[in-house]
């Protein structure tokens, strides 16, 4: 560059992206932003640094509008702004990828990237084609290997950041902030993404990129804000800083060990694994540690480190190979039986796998040996208290205290409660899962120090990493896996370089590529057809399942077939299915009605009462439907507004509909008759088909399209998912949770009037509870019928046909009715049961 074009460069005016002026925000006991002053170009990529609960995240919550500060004032674009919620945030150019990646397992890429921002089409549907493929242009820019249809549950998670970045994309945000992109990817994969951040500040796009990760981020970003303790230490430009200024600058500090470890005297094997198989992710693992030891396993992500951590401890199902711990056999069924056989995990994603989010630090650290504080059953409060507060000051957890959530701990602070929590109880053997992922450098140290301690007890310490630096740096031995194989064990850990363990690690040895290819692929073909017979198994199992019941019913009471029966059997399911979808709808999104079955009974008398009044049906549908909206707005408010809890005040509703039902009849039955036109709606029929059925149908279908093809039913169904993730996108839950209660109570009012219809009046007795057990048996095993194991109507109205013909079934069988409620509740236990078990096959496995 010429003299005249540098000096010409300096006395252009710089732009503000962004700038904070002395926020503070504070929260109960926490000063969590103090005075905070930060200026962000436009165009430059800042980095944002510090510990874990230096403010990072708190000021980024202001800047997206989670939080508004106590103090301070925002400017973007130099105009000031007030961000009052993530969509006002949005609004201004502010776009936010999540280091947990709060997405929407159950949903499929497309509604992921753009909840909060859907297209719809005239008529208000949504306009899928066109979101389909403004995803698959942001997927294309993430270099994306999967379509926009996959859903986001079977995605791995450095996957799942790919469809996080790409909805940020969407947003053609001015300034995208993103926390730890880097934290769950393989080196290739944070290449290219570092390629794409460098090609948005070309565009003249703003990054504002927080990682712990000192490296990359002194290779990426123009400059550097260093926050601790809630305030700004300094900004620097990259160029005029090295590594060990910023390590200072974070901690306060100078840290001339980052690793420290120490040497320790290494015993008799204690660990022996040998020929441990997992389908096409485990390829006969063979390992040995010893007491005292601390062995690396190092390896890129899809290497299978995480599955042989999970195998071990029975969270995945081994297919051969034998564990011995002391000489002992080891084959745990599950996480639980791992711990009585001294195996402790701190898994790779802590949030869901580590820590009860609900629960207080007390807790979280004490759970999994909660019975050592116990006598007779009986807790004793103030030794777990104290062996909790012992703990936090043992692994100076912030703040010093047992009480908070957990949920509200920094993310390094959360992963010293994952590793405390093992360390009152007798486990002999500790494996670590990426415990330093998204970890600041001072809990980072924290961490090493207590696997060394873990060490100096004789304890073998399992340490799984993808930072090679560290493997290198921490471990006495070290083992490399790649592609779901051993590739190179390393006895001289002075050999165990960064370099060396990529080499390994990245099967850049053909040699061995060429040994394994041909048993590998026999291998992938077998894990392959089983995989495919799994899902098949999981998706289809139970319709197959209420075929063959169908199918044994027809065997064993051949009337069961006749033309005449199985039309019975459509009318009677048909008035259940009413109820029951009423009931979806609520559970939809995340709300519960325990009211369900008496507020349809109540529907029922009100209409027939009206018709004996001499209204006509209109007036009787008419006010059979309002008072079910009625009662579902009263239940909305009871939970959203008073924050009573959705079963206890359903549960009181149900009670008082009862009594108002038998005030409204007086405890008579209302009989109607010669009203063939009411009537025709619940025993008419249409040539040989009851027109109750086809109703049935024509309604299903209408909710159907308002619940999946409407952005009302998107957003119902995101924050019956997960709330939090719908929030960040500006999706709140009372609207929606609000919109679930009404649209059932209306739903559920109309499946009165049909109930009065059918049969032919209203009964005095209590019925609403037979109906709610029935309404929740057909609603939950319908939602096991879905592709993504989620409520679903059309699967609720199979589910109460097929609970019609099993109960019309067996009284052809000869089976009495006292019976027919217990067998509705067994099949209401299996499933859930079937529902749990979906949930458990894509990952939400919780180990204590």
């Amino acid at each position: 560059m010429s003299i005249a074009s540098s000096a010409a460069a300096s006395a252009a005016p710089i732009r503000m992206a962004v700038e904070c002026r002395s926020i503070r925000k504070a929260f109960p006991g926490v000063l969590a932003l103090d005075d905070v002053s930060l200026s962000i170009r436009q165009g430059e990529i800042h980095a944002l640094l510090g510990q874990n609960g230096a403010g990072k995240s708190t000021l980024v919550k202001v800047l997206t509008g989670v939080y508004q500060p106590e103090e301070g004032r925002i400017f973007i674009d130099g105009k000031e702004v007030r961000l009052r919620d993530v969509r006002e945030a949005e609004a201004n150019g502010i776009a936010i990828v999540h280091q947990d990646q709060p997405l929407i397992a159950q949903f499929d890429v497309t509604s992921n990237a753009l909840l909060g921002n859907e297209l719809v089409r005239i008529g208000g549907l949504l306009d899928r084609k066109a979101m389909r493929s403004r995803v698959q242009e942001a997927l294309d820019r993430v270099q994306a290997d999967f379509s926009p249809d996959t859903l986001v549950r079977d995605l791995s998670v450095a996957q799942r950041a790919q469809v996080s970045i790409a909805a940020a994309l969407l947003r053609n945000p001015t300034a995208l902030i993103l926390d730890e992109p880097t934290a769950s990817l393989s080196d290739k994969e944070a290449e290219r993404l570092f390629g794409i951040i460098r090609a948005l500040r070309s565009q003249g796009v703003t990054i504002i990129y927080i990682s712990h990760y000192l490296d990359e981020v002194l290779n990426l970003v123009d400059r550097i804000s260093v926050l601790r303790d809630g305030k700004l230490v300094a900004t620097v430009s990259v160029s005029e800083v090295a590594r060990s200024d910023l390590v200072r600058m974070i901690v306060g500090r100078d840290v001339s060990q980052l690793y420290p470890k120490e040497k320790v005297a290494i015993g008799a094997p204690l660990l022996e694994v040998r020929g441990l198989t997992l389908g096409s992710t485990l390829h006969g693992i063979d390992l040995t540690v010893r007491r005292g030891e601390i062995l690396g396993i190092a390896g890129l992500v899809g290497a299978g480190r995480s599955e042989l951590a999970l195998t071990l401890v029975g969270a995945l199902t081994r297919d051969s190979g034998t564990v011995t711990i002391d000489g002992k056999p080891s084959n745990p069924a599950d996480p639980r039986i791992a711990k009585e056989h001294g195996f402790a995990l701190i898994p790779e994603d802590r949030r869901h796998e580590g820590l009860i989010a609900d629960l207080a630090v007390r807790e979280n650290l004490t759970l999994p040996n909660i019975s050592r504080w116990a006598r007779f059953g009986l807790l004793n409060w103030r030794a777990e208290a104290a062996a909790a507060r012992e703990l936090v000051t043992r692994l100076d957890i912030q703040p010093p205290s047992i009480k908070p959530q957990i949920r509200n701990l920094s993310g390094g602070n959360q992963q010293k409660v994952v590793v405390g929590r093992w360390l009152t109880g007798e486990s002999r053997v500790f494996l670590f899962d990426e415990p330093t992922t998204g970890v600041d450098v001072g809990s980072k140290i924290e961490i090493y120090r207590q696997m060394v301690e873990l060490a100096r007890s004789g304890a073998a310490v399992i340490f799984i990493s993808s930072d090679f630096e560290e493997i290198s740096a921490m471990c006495d031995r070290t083992m490399v896996m790649q592609k779901g194989r051993i590739s190179k064990v390393i006895e001289d850990q002075r050999e165990a370089t960064p370099e060396a363990l990529l080499f390994w690690a990245s099967g850049s040895a053909e040699s061995e590529k060429a040994e394994r290819a041909e048993a590998e692929d026999a291998n992938t073909e077998k894990a392959s057809s089983r995989s495919v017979a799994k899902r098949a198994l999981s998706r289809w199992g139970t319709v197959i399942g209420m075929l063959l019941v169908v199918g044994a019913i027809a065997a064993l009471a051949p009337q069961f077939v006749a033309p005449g029966n199985i039309f019975d059997v459509l009318k009677q399911g048909s008035v259940l299915a009413f109820i029951a979808l009423g009931l979806t709808v609520v559970l939809i999104a995340g709300g519960f009605d325990m009211s369900a079955g008496a507020a349809s009974q109540f529907a029922a008398n009100i209409a027939a009462g009206t018709l004996l009044s001499g209204f006509g049906s209109v007036a009787a549908i008419a006010l059979g439907g309002a008072f079910g909206f009625v009662i579902g707005a009263i239940n909305a408010g009871l939970v959203l507004v008073l924050r009573i809890p959705a079963f206890v005040a359903t549960l009181g509703m149900m009670f008082v509909i009862m009594g108002a039902t038998l005030l409204f009849n007086g405890g008579q039955a209302l009989t109607l008759s010669n009203m063939p036109g009411f009537f025709f709606l619940g025993q008419g029929y249409v040539g040989p088909v009851p027109f109750v059925f086809i109703l049935l149908v024509a309604f299903t279908l209408g909710l159907h399209v308002v619940l999946k093809k409407t952005r009302l039913g998107l957003r119902m169904y995101a924050v019956g998912q997960n709330a939090a993730a719908a929030a960040l996108r500006g999706v709140g839950q009372s609207r929606y949770a609000f919109a679930s209660f009404a649209l059932g109570g209306l739903v559920l009012g109309l499946a009165g009037v049909v109930l009065a219809a059918y049969s032919y009046g209203a009964s005095a007795m209590a019925t609403g509870i037979d109906f709610l057990i029935s309404a929740l048996a057909a609603t939950f095993l319908g939602s096991t019928i879905s592709r993504a194991g989620e409520l679903d109507v059309i699967g609720t109205v199979i589910a109460a046909i097929f609970l019609a013909s099993l109960s019309n079934g067996l009284i052809l069988m000869g089976v009495s009715n006292q019976a027919l409620p217990g067998i509705q509740g067994i099949v209401l236990v299996l499933s859930i049961l079937l529902g749990l078990s979906r949930k458990r096959g894509i990952g939400q496995v919780l180990i204590f």
